[in-house]
């Protein structure tokens, strides 16, 4: 547990104009940005809006109170996490000159993974339809991918969660670096910040998948959106784009 000075609220965690967005997709590798983020800058990162008493900032989940690897030097937020666009205009409204870090996952991959965990039960008992589960989802996906483009008034960078996390790879160093922080981390160092994200996910026991479900689920995909397309959208070259 977090001694009760550690403890802040909402309302204490103002930002300041090196303050970021980080959106994405579910499932798609925000958990883990937050946590390099908030290790090598030294600054808490918030939650979705209306979750932050179960979206803690990494810090103050339990893996991290046992090896206490991100420190806490300054209270005030570095960046705030979005899912969806309706989340995004929450959050921007609070910090509206915010730099955009965006995320991006092969959509079949984070729709199906998003879909399977929060929809399954109903493809049997409800007998809904893949069809209406997969269009919502590939509106929700690039909700967030259009948002990013449009804000080309703003300091912004787009990642790929593949490349992010690979093992040995230099993005989470380059992504500190694009941000402005001052720290330069080691390989060793983003190891284990990832080690310790992937940890503190709050989720719970993954079930063996139904192969079919998630095989309907990837081809109604394919048939709206691809990787290809999400890139072509999120690197369209205007205003203040770092790609890494």
């Amino acid at each position: 547990m977090a001694n009760p000075e550690s403890r802040v609220t909402l309302t204490d965690i103002m930002t300041r104009c090196n303050c970021w967005h980080i959106i994405s997709y579910p499932r798609s590798g925000n958990h883990a940005v937050r946590a390099i983020v908030e290790r090598f800058s030294g600054r808490p990162t918030l939650g979705c809006p209306g979750a932050e008493r179960d979206d803690l900032p990494i810090y103050l989940r339990g893996p991290n109170q046992s090896l206490n690897l991100i420190k806490i030097r300054d209270q005030q937020c570095v960046a705030r996490k979005s899912h969806f666009l309706r989340e995004f205009i929450k959050h921007d409204a609070q910090e509206t000159e915010a730099g955009i870090i965006l995320i991006t996952r092969d959509p079949l991959e984070a729709i199906t993974s998003h879909i399977y965990a929060a929809v399954k039960p109903r493809l049997f008992r409800r007998r809904v339809k893949c069809f209406f589960a997969v269009r919502e989802a590939v509106d929700d996906y690039l909700g967030s991918v259009f948002a990013f483009r449009a804000m080309h008034e703003r300091k912004r960078i787009h990642v790929c969660y593949e490349d992010f996390i690979r093992p040995n790879s230099d993005v989470p160093a380059k992504l500190i670096q694009a941000m402005g922080l001052s720290a330069r981390p080691t390989e060793a160092e983003v190891a284990e910040t990832l080690s310790l994200a992937f940890g503190s996910l709050q989720r719970p026991g993954h079930a063996k998948r139904d192969c079919k479900v998630a095989e309907k689920i990837k081809n109604e995909i394919s048939k709206r959106l691809t990787y290809d397309q999400v890139l072509t959208l999120a690197r369209f070259q205007s205003g203040d784009l770092t790609v890494i």
